[in-house]
C-alpha cells in the first residue's frame, strides 16, 4: 500500500484550519460584552424574563383569552376565561376575571378567587430582574438564531413562584429579536398544591415587539403532569393576548393579538376580588400594594401560666391603724424567698384599626398559688428561746422559717394596643397590656404593665417563627388586710424584688382562613407558656 505523505500533510493543515475559524467564529459570537451581558447585548429586558415566570410581573394592562384542559383517565374537561390585569383598578385587586357560566366547566369561581388573590400578591411584591445573571449562558449560535440558558434566582422569589428556583430556561432569539422563552423544570415542583415530576412541566412564553421597541407576551403554552390525591392528570393552559396599555394608557396595536371572545356575550360575569371592607383604615391601599393583613376583627381564648422565684425586701404590719411597722428586722430577708405560680384563663376581642395598629380588651380569671419561706432572723430566735414560754412556745421548738403558702383567686381585666409591620419574610411587633388584677381574699388590686416586642420570620408555608421579650412592670408592693375577730383589722404591707423581662419564643399558625393558634414558652427566670385559640372575622 503506497501512501502519500504530502497529501496526508496537506489535508491536516486544511483540517486545522477550518477548526481553528470556527474556534474564532464561537469565540467572536459567545464573547461576554464589555460591561454589559446578552440580554443587553440584544436588547431584551430582564422583565421579560420575569414576565416568562408570570405574565403579571410585565408593565401595563392587558387582556388574555385562556383555555385550561384538564384530563384524568382518558376524560378531559375544559373551562374558559378572561383574565384582565389593571393596576390601576381602584375598586379590587389588580386581576379581573371575565367568564361565562356556562363555558367555565370544572373550575370552581372559589379556586378562581384564590387564584387572582394569589397573583395579585406576587405580582405586586415580587422584584424586578428575577433571573440569575450569573447563570445566564449562550447554548447555541448559528446565522440567524442565538438561543440563551438561565436560571431564576431563589432569593427573588416570592413564595408563590418558589417553583421557579427548580426551572431551566431558553431564550430564542431571532434575527436580534426575542421570539420565545421556554422553561422546564430539573426537580419535583408543587404548582397550586398540585405535584409534579422532575421533567414534566414546560412552559413556552411568546412575545412581540411593541412599536416603544420592549416586548410584550403575545401568548404562552403551559402543560404538565400534577399528582393530587393520588390522582394524575394533564393539565394544560393556553393563554392569548387580546389587548394590550402601556403604563400611560395607551392602547397598542400588535399583531399577534385575537379577538375578544366575550366582548358581546349577554351571560358573562366578572370576579372581582375584594379588598377588604371598611376596617382597618387604609387596609385597601395597602392590600393594594400586595399586603397580606389579617382579618379585621377577632376573639380568641388564651391560657397564660408562669412561675417565678420573688425575694422579700421589706414587711410591715399593723392593727387597726393605718401606720404601719417595718418587722423587716425580725426576718432574714436575703433569705427568704416564695415560688410564685400564676394561671389565667382570658377571652380576648380585638380589632385592626390601621393596619399597624390593633387595640384589645379582654377579661378573665386567675388563680395565683404562693409558696414560700420566710426565714426569721437570728436575734428573733434568740428572744423566742429566752421568752417563748410566755406564748406557749417550747425553746427546742423554734422554727427557723414560717411556710407561706396560699392559693389566691382574682378577677382579671385589661386593655391593650399592638404596632406591628414588615418588610418581606420579617415582621416585628410590640405589644403593650395593662392588667388589672382583684385578689378577693385579701381585698387588694394589682396593677401590671406588660411590654412585649417580637420579631417574627414567616415561613414559605405561612408559619410565623417568633423571638423576642416579655416584661411586666408592677408596684412590687403588696398591701391589704385580713379581718380579725370583733371588727378588728390586721393590715399588712409586703415588698418583693421583681423579675423583670424574660426571654420568649413563639410560633404562630394560621389553621384556616377563620382560625388560628398561637404558642408562645417563656425562659429566664421567669418561665412560661401561652396558648391562643383565635377566630377572625
Amino acid at each position: 500500500m503506497k501512501i502519500n505523505i504530502n497529501q496526508g500533510v496537506k489535508r491536516t493543515g486544511i483540517l486545522f484550519f477550518v477548526l481553528l475559524f470556527a474556534i474564532h467564529f464561537y469565540a467572536q459570537n459567545t464573547e461576554s460584552p464589555t460591561n454589559s451581558n446578552y440580554l443587553i447585548k440584544y436588547g431584551i429586558s430582564p422583565k421579560a424574563l420575569d414576565a416568562a415566570l408570570s405574565s403579571t410581573l410585565q408593565e401595563g394592562y392587558f387582556k388574555q383569552n385562556i383555555t385550561v384542559t384538564r384530563t384524568h383517565n382518558f376524560k378531559t374537561e375544559q373551562a374558559k376565561f378572561q383574565l384582565i390585569y389593571d393596576p390601576s383598578f381602584k375598586e379590587g385587586i389588580d386581576i379581573q376575571l371575565l367568564y361565562d357560566p356556562d363555558s367555565l366547566g370544572y373550575v370552581q369561581s372559589k379556586e378562581l378567587l384564590k387564584f387572582m388573590e394569589t397573583m395579585h400578591s406576587f405580582s405586586r411584591k415580587s422584584k424586578s430582574n428575577l433571573y440569575d445573571e450569573a447563570s445566564l449562558k449562550i447554548r447555541e449560535v448559528n446565522a440567524d438564531t442565538v438561543i440563551l440558558a438561565y436560571k431564576y434566582d431563589p432569593k427573588k422569589l416570592e413564595p408563590e413562584l418558589a417553583y421557579g428556583k427548580y426551572l431551566e430556561g431558553l431564550i430564542y432569539i431571532f434575527n436580534k429579536t426575542l421570539v420565545k422563552v421556554e422553561l422546564k423544570n430539573t426537580n419535583k415542583i408543587k404548582i397550586r398544591k398540585g405535584k409534579v415530576l422532575p421533567n414534566k412541566f414546560k412552559q413556552e412564553v411568546y412575545y412581540e415587539k411593541d412599536p416603544t421597541g420592549g416586548y410584550v407576551v403575545s401568548k404562552y403554552e403551559q402543560q404538565y403532569n400534577e399528582i393530587k390525591k393520588r390522582k394524575e392528570y394533564l393539565v394544560t393552559f393556553n393563554a392569548h393576548l387580546v389587548e394590550y396599555r402601556n403604563l400611560d394608557g395607551k392602547k397598542l396595536t400588535l399583531e399577534t393579538t385575537q379577538s375578544d371572545l366575550l366582548a358581546h356575550n349577554s351571560n358573562t360575569e366578572t370576579l372581582i376580588g375584594s379588598l377588604g371592607g371598611a376596617l382597618p383604615l387604609m387596609g385597601k391601599s395597602a392590600r393594594k400594594l400586595g399586603y397580606h393583613l389579617p382579618r379585621p376583627i377577632g376573639i380568641s381564648v388564651f391560657n397564660h401560666n408562669q412561675s417565678q422565684t420573688l425575694q422579700f425586701t421589706d414587711l410591715s404590719i399593723g392593727f387597726n391603724s393605718p401606720d404601719l411597722v417595718s418587722i423587716k428586722e425580725l426576718f432574714n430577708l436575703q433569705k427568704s424567698t416564695v415560688d410564685q405560680t400564676t394561671h389565667i384563663t382570658m377571652v380576648k376581642g380585638d380589632v385592626w384599626l390601621l393596619p399597624f395598629l390593633n387595640i384589645m380588651g379582654l377579661v378573665g380569671h386567675g388563680v395565683n398559688t404562693i409558696d414560700g419561706s420566710l426565714f426569721l432572723s437570728d436575734e428573733l430566735k434568740e428572744t423566742l428561746v429566752r421568752l417563748g414560754y410566755i406564748v406557749g412556745i417550747p425553746a427546742d421548738q423554734i422554727p427557723d422559717y414560717l411556710p407561706i403558702k396560699s392559693d389566691l383567686s382574682s378577677v382579671t381585666y385589661g386593655a391593650g394596643v399592638t404596632l406591628a409591620g414588615g418588610t418581606e419574610k420579617i415582621n416585628i411587633s410590640l405589644n403593650y397590656q395593662v392588667v388589672f388584677s382583684s385578689i378577693l381574699e385579701v381585698n387588694t388590686t394589682k396593677v401590671a404593665h406588660v411590654f412585649m416586642p417580637m420579631v417574627g420570620y414567616m415561613t414559605s408555608f405561612g408559619t410565623n417563627l417568633m423571638i423576642g421579650a416579655q416584661g411586666q412592670y408592677y408596684n412590687t408592693v403588696t398591701d391589704g388586710y385580713i379581718g380579725l375577730p370583733g371588727d378588728n383589722r390586721l393590715d399588712y404591707e409586703v415588698d418583693f424584688e421583681p423579675v423583670r423581662y424574660n426571654l420568649i419564643l413563639g410560633v404562630y399558625v394560621p389553621l384556616t382562613h377563620h382560625w388560628d393558634l398561637a404558642v408562645q414558652s417563656g425562659f429566664g427566670d421567669r418561665t412560661s407558656l401561652t396558648a391562643v385559640l383565635g377566630y377572625r372575622f
